[in-house]
């Protein structure tokens, strides 16, 4: 073994040496990880040598995930692919370590992939460098039983021939590149699930303006945000592309510049409404864009779209300058329009709570399921007292969640986080306590009432007998 604990072959490999690698290697279900080279440190004349005594057959047989990053010898990893793409195999992933892996050798290896492991469910061909169309075609075009793909693209490439795969449930498209994309036609009755990493959220809505892709699950992630206005226009492209009635989950996702606190790129209530009118969503993500414009009435607008919501995150991961509208009015409207609620995200204005008033307002509304509150950047000044509303309508509460991420790239968190995450770890003590009391006075009644019955059935008991 060398300083860099690289394998070095010292002999010529021998029958015997094969029939060792033999016993062991129908044991092998899974080869390799997505953070290493295919073989690791092993020299690549011992591979040779291995693929040598086998030129027929595998070199692992019952292989069912072979993972890899290419190899530091592209020329060996070529040689061996056709020798570990068994009829077992079930999940392929593979990285590009060079800018021509793709159009090199892979093409002729891919091509015949249907062959070699017909079973294939699941591929991930990743970059950082994007594929050739051509190769991804040749290779996925006839593998019947696949249902999820991962692949990475140049934003100008037509990706029309996606439409031959069939019986496809997930695919994860990164496009790579800032040039304009070119329009491509991709039709299919239904995805599970539809993940676009894209340069921003247009990239994403002018490459889809030829599909026709009905799916469950709609993630859009683009790298750079825009107004919110963009976002509103990007939303209303997409419908009848992406946007149908069988769409129960949505997550956009940003990583947002120097601008973010602009007011521009806060959502209003005219930003959600190309998402109103999917009354069967259940989960809406948009934990990454500021949600400070929207006030109470709003978001009651909003919800009452949504009735089986079961997760909503709303501008949760970051600190905004602008403080939020809404108060815990439209917290209570949110629980009350929409009861099925286990996961929520809320930015909301604390400071004007007070028990009288929260009394009121929660009186009837209560939501156990939700055992994890992400606060954000929510203001707080009295914790007693929002812990005092909270409690009201949200019985069970365990864990309050601040917002993750920095003011701005490279810089310091958000103002006071930690003075406001140690007010909310006060919030869930008082809470603690109430829980703790209400037990301790239910126990004490529950004692009373026994007492009394035993005090009763023993009286009549006394009148039997008399």
């Amino acid at each position: 073994m060398t300083d860099d604990r690289k394998l070095l072959i010292q002999r010529p490999v021998t029958e015997a040496d094969w029939s060792v690698f033999e016993q062991y290697a129908s044991r092998v279900r899974i080869l390799g990880n997505a953070d290493f080279d295919l073989f690791g440190g092993i020299d690549a004349e011992f591979v040779y040598a291995m693929i040598g005594f086998r030129s027929q057959s595998f070199l692992v047989p019952n292989l069912r995930t072979l993972c890899c990053k290419g190899y530091r010898y592209p020329d060996v990893f070529h040689s061996c692919m056709r020798y570990l793409l068994g009829p077992n195999l079930i999940y392929l992933f593979v990285v590009s370590p060079t800018e021509g892996f793709w159009s090199s050798a892979m093409p002729s290896v891919l091509s015949d992939l249907d062959r070699y492991s017909p079973q294939l469910e699941v591929i991930e061909f990743l970059g950082p460098y994007p594929m050739c169309p051509r190769v991804s075609e040749l290779a996925l075009c006839g593998l019947t039983h696949l249902r999820k793909a991962n692949l990475i693209f140049s934003s100008q490439e037509d990706l029309s021939w996606i439409s031959r795969i069939v019986g496809l449930q997930e695919l994860k498209i990164v496009l790579a590149g800032i040039f304009p994309p070119l329009r491509s036609q991709f039709r299919t009755s239904y995805l599970e699930k539809l993940v676009i990493h894209s340069f921003d959220l247009t990239t994403s809505g002018s490459s889809v303006a030829g599909w026709v892709v009905p799916c469950r699950q709609l993630q859009l992630i683009p790298t750079f945000a825009e107004s919110a206005v963009a976002v509103e226009r990007v939303l209303r492209m997409l419908d009848q592309h992406l946007l149908f009635n069988v769409l129960e989950h949505i997550l956009l996702d940003a990583v947002f510049g120097p601008n973010r606190d602009h007011i521009g790129n806060a959502f209003t209530l005219q930003t959600f409404t190309p998402l109103m009118r999917f009354s069967s969503l259940k989960e809406v993500d948009l934990s990454t864009f500021c949600m400070s414009l929207l006030d109470d009435d709003d978001l009651g607008s909003i919800v009452k779209s949504w009735p089986h919501l079961e997760c909503l995150y709303l501008g949760t991961k970051c600190f905004w300058l602008t403080p939020p509208k809404i108060t815990f009015r439209g917290l209570v409207t949110l629980l009350a329009t929409c009861p099925d609620l286990r996961n929520l995200g809320l930015v909301f204005d604390t400071t004007k709570v007070d028990s009288p008033t929260a009394e009121t307002l929660g009186r009837g509304v209560s939501n156990a399921n939700i055992t994890h509150f992400h606060v954000g950047c929510s203001p707080i000044e009295q914790p007693l007292q929002v812990a005092v509303s909270l409690s009201a309508v949200l019985p069970c509460l365990g864990e309050f969640i601040v917002e993750s991420w920095l003011a701005k790239p490279g810089g310091q968190d958000g103002p006071d986080r930690q003075a406001r995450n140690a007010k909310w770890g006060e919030v869930l003590e008082h809470i603690g306590h109430t829980l703790i009391k209400q037990e301790s006075n239910a126990t004490v009644k529950t004692r009373d009432v026994t007492s009394w019955l035993t005090r009763k059935v023993a009286r009549r008991e006394r009148l039997l007998r008399c």
